[in-house]
Order: structure tokens, then C-alpha cells, then sequence
């Protein structure tokens, strides 16, 4: 599972807020492309700024994310079998397998997003503090408090379910229950995870709500904070410069026949 490693970089400085609304414009642009040229420029430009601006070897990005570019090549693998096995086009063709144009540029494209997205996302959670991304969403974008530190307590949950999976494992394996043998056996193994694993969230959230109450989240007071996020030129700075660099490229593309919105147009 991905989580936070503090390096000292450019990337790892910059206010989570900041990060987060570029991954979302830079998310919608990608998914409304109808080329695939925008979202591999920006898979390459993500790869090179968490070199450079991250600090992260490149072997360590392609290793993190292993997972999800076996899924995009994967979708596009399969759905290039299937729409070759319809026979719908005819412009592109090999062996028993027929595409049209529309058909290469829209596998690709999708394939594309997904794996762009997710390294952009896998970037976000390796370079961003989830205490400063809270925080952030408090101080600069005026969430409650405690809807910032109740997300804060789901999130730091996540890592732990393996761990509560493995427990829960050892010990009904301790009273008898054999998880590897037969079919049946496996089939049943979510059934008898999912009630002790509930159990254990109860109880793990009634410890946060008792924490979170005792220290006066939801009274009607002016908070003081440890430590504080704030939005400072470099973050401005990185925005300005992010947003220059995709108009120069959507223009660049758009000259070159490889851009345009997909709202249902078709590849001539």
C-alpha cells in the first residue's frame, strides 16, 4: 500500500491543497481529450516531476506503479481483442482483427487516462502529510474540523486493515478454522472476515469519537493549531507555472491535429 515518505523536495514542500486542485484540472482535461497524446505527455511530465521536483528514482515510481500499468495495458490488451473480433473497421487490420480509427484512438486514450491518473494520484499520497493535507483543508479551504479530523482517522485506518485481516487470521486458525483447504473453505473466507473485521472498526471508532470529543471537537471555539499549512509564492508559483505549461501544450497539440474535447466527435 502507498503512504507518505518525507523526503526534503520541492514536491514534498508544496501545500497539499495546491497539489490536489491540479491533479483535479489536470484530471478533467485528460478525460475529456479524445486524443491519447495529452494523457501520455502528462503520464511523462508526472514521471519526470517526481524525479526531479520529488526526489523519487524513476525505478521506484515504475516499481509503485506496477499494479496499475499492468491494468491499463491489460484494458487496452483486451478491449483491442474484442473490437478487433467485431469486425466493426476496416482502416487497421491484422490477422482475424479489424479496428477502425475511432476505435485504436478511444482504447488508447482510455488506457491512457487510467494509467496517468493513477500515477498522479500515486504521487499525491507519497509527497502529501495526510496531517498537513487535513490541516490544509481546514486553514485554507474552511472545513469543519471535525469533518477534517474524522477523515484524517479513516484514512490512517486503511494501512492497518492488513494488519487486522492477519490477526484475525492467526486466530481463528488458532481455534481449528483451516483457511487452505477446499474450495468451499475459500469461498467462505470474506464471510468469516467481515464480522470480526467490523467488530474491531467498531470498536476503533468509538475510541477515535471518545479521543476526538475529549479534546472539544465540535464546541464553538476558536481553535489553535501546532502546526500550520499556508499557501506561499512557490505554491502560487508551481499553479501558474503547471497551468502555463498545459495551455502551451494543448496548443502545441491542437496545431498538430492531436487535441480536440471528446463530446462524441469522430476520427475523419
Amino acid at each position: 500500500m502507498f503512504t507518505y515518505e518525507w523526503k526534503d523536495s520541492f514536491l514534498h514542500r508544496r501545500n497539499p491543497i495546491i497539489k490536489l486542485s491540479l491533479i483535479i484540472i489536470v484530471t478533467i482535461l485528460i478525460s475529456l481529450s479524445l486524443f491519447p497524446a495529452l494523457p501520455l505527455c502528462t503520464f511523462l511530465m508526472t514521471l519526470l516531476l517526481g524525479c526531479i521536483g520529488g526526489k523519487i528514482p524513476i525505478g521506484i515510481i515504475l516499481k509503485k506503479m506496477r499494479v496499475f500499468l499492468g491494468i491499463g495495458i491489460a484494458f487496452m490488451v483486451f478491449m483491442l481483442i474484442m473490437k478487433g473480433m467485431d469486425g466493426g473497421g476496416d482502416t487497421w487490420h491484422i490477422w482475424i482483427f479489424h479496428w477502425s480509427s475511432n476505435d485504436l484512438v478511444s482504447i488508447l486514450s482510455l488506457g491512457m487516462r487510467i494509467i496517468s491518473i493513477s500515477l498522479m494520484s500515486l504521487l499525491f499520497v507519497v509527497t502529501t502529510d495526510p496531517n498537513d493535507l487535513v490541516l490544509s483543508l481546514i486553514l485554507q479551504m474552511g472545513l469543519s474540523p471535525v469533518h477534517g479530523y474524522a477523515a484524517l482517522a479513516a484514512y490512517r485506518f486503511l494501512p492497518t486493515l492488513q494488519e487486522e485481516i492477519e490477526n484475525i487470521k492467526l486466530a481463528q486458525e488458532i481455534r481449528g478454522i483451516e483457511w487452505d483447504k477446499g474450495v468451499l473453505r475459500r469461498l467462505g473466507t470474506p464471510l468469516r472476515i467481515m464480522l470480526p473485521l467490523l467488530c474491531s472498526a467498531a470498536r476503533r471508532g468509538e475510541r477515535v469519537a471518545a479521543a476526538m470529543e475529549s479534546r472539544g471537537l465540535g464546541a464553538d471555539i476558536d481553535r489553535s493549531y501546532y502546526k500550520r499549512t499556508q499557501i506561499d509564492r512557490a505554491d502560487w508559483f508551481f499553479a501558474g507555472g503547471t497551468c502555463l505549461i498545459y495551455v502551451a501544450l494543448i496548443g502545441i497539440l491542437i496545431h498538430a491535429g492531436m487535441f480536440r474535447f471528446s463530446f462524441g466527435f469522430n476520427i475523419k
